[in-house]
């Protein structure tokens, strides 16, 4: 009988699979509850069918995901990458405070915890993890998820270009997959979308590498009035 290899447990730990699973959109941490305000849009008839589904999604990517959640990403990579813990606290409390619907503060913060409370499992015995899961823990920092998202994939030895890459890609998934539940979209528009959406994805990853953190918060007033109707709409599949 052959006799099996037993490989070190560290070298199984490959950056690459990591960033697969926690950038699924099945991660468990309560993203696919949430539609961040494109429910309000689907029930005024805004968004309605595919074409329109595709102009919400190049929008939302352009004019609000990239100067919130995909720029936190990059500052907390590189705060994380220079060991400037203080900075990154610093951008989580920013980033909350950006965040005026009451439901998208609420989400920030819920994906936030539930994320780094499962990648306390692979990140336990890190210095600069523990002092942060303890003062998450405490609740002395607001915590904010793609503040995590960014201090989580540099502390996994993930290259900034592809946690940038990869959130991106989950966000614009997730949007898909929320018009196919709600408009509805088949899933065979719902991924020619995303096909088509390739060219969009690279003019973030470009862009988000020119802005400083002042551009941190800017939106389109749109999706955040969206999300604030979203409190009030009478009936609702998602909590945002």
């Amino acid at each position: 009988m052959d006799t099996p290899i037993l490989i070190p447990t560290d070298m199984n730990r490959i950056p690459f699979f990591y960033l697969l699973q926690i950038s699924d959109p099945l991660f468990p941490i309560g993203g696919f509850t949430q539609s961040y305000g494109l429910e309000t849009y689907v029930q005024k008839g805004i968004v309605h069918d595919a074409e329109t589904s595709k102009k919400y999604l190049e929008s939302y990517l352009l004019n609000s995901f990239l100067y919130n959640d995909l720029l936190a990403v990059r500052l907390s990579w590189e705060y994380t990458q220079k060991g400037n813990l203080n900075k990154v606290l610093e951008l989580s409390e920013v980033f909350s405070a950006s965040k005026a619907p009451r439901e998208l503060r609420a989400a920030n913060e819920k994906l936030g915890r539930r994320f780094i409370k499962i990648l306390e499992f692979v990140l336990g015995e890190n210095e600069m993890f523990c002092e942060m899961y303890e003062k998450v823990g405490r609740g002395s920092v607001e915590v904010s998820y793609p503040v995590m998202y960014g201090f989580c994939t540099n502390l996994l030895n993930i290259g900034k270009k592809e946690a940038l890459s990869a959130v991106t890609y989950s966000a614009a998934s997730s949007i898909i997959n929320n018009c196919a539940k709600l408009v509805p979209i088949s899933q065979n528009e719902g991924q020619k979308i995303l096909f088509n959406a390739h060219g969009i994805f690279r003019r973030l990853l470009e862009r988000v590498e020119e802005l400083d953190e002042e551009y941190l918060g800017s939106c389109c007033f749109g999706f955040d009035l969206r999300a604030m109707q979203h409190e009030r709409l009478y009936t609702r599949l998602y909590i945002s």
